[in-house]
């Protein structure tokens, strides 16, 4: 049995990447999207990069995101992507809802593998952001590609501590 598949390592990042919470002062008791190092299935960790301000994340697959034999079932690649992609937008400052997400899967991933997830918001209005995302080996090889458009969502849908940081991610002095 390989260990790396059923627990989440430690993962090196560079000095400069700190950790962040793009979803702070929401209940993540509920989030779909396991953050506990006790899970056997999925692992993500979110940092923003002090060199050039860059919202950075790494993800880890366990035995648990099993869909063909020692590979990660497509669907856990879509639910990362579409986590890490609307968290990119999070951490601008606006909560949204994904619209609409759509996957190019490249390469099968293997079980126990920690891979890295670039975003960029490629536009963005008042009502909406399209933000695209690689998943890639970490050192390695493009897994999938994403492109996702997000609605914000209203400010009334928002529990009051999150919208707390999410105006003062704004940089609103609220």
């Amino acid at each position: 049995m390989n260990a790396m598949m059923d627990a989440p390592p430690h993962v090196e990042v560079p000095a400069s990447w700190k950790p962040v919470k793009p979803f702070e002062g929401m209940d993540s008791s509920s989030q779909f999207i396991p953050h506990a190092a006790t899970d056997d299935r999925l692992m993500l960790r979110y940092y923003q990069d002090d060199a050039d301000g860059s919202f950075k994340t790494w993800a880890w697959f366990g035995r648990g995101a099993e869909g063909a034999p020692g590979r990660v079932h497509g669907g856990s690649v879509s639910a990362i992507l579409d986590e890490v992609l609307g968290a990119c937008v999070w951490m601008g400052g606006m909560p949204v809802v994904t619209a609409t997400l759509t996957i190019r899967y490249r390469n099968p991933l293997p079980l126990g593998t920690v891979c890295d997830i670039e975003t960029r918001i490629e536009r963005r209005t008042s009502k909406r952001a399209i933000v695209k995302g690689v998943l890639k080996v970490r050192g390695g090889s493009v897994i999938a590609e994403a492109e996702g458009v997000y609605f914000r969502l209203p400010d009334s849908e928002i529990p009051p501590a999150a919208g707390a940081v999410l105006a003062r991610r704004r940089g609103e002095g609220r």
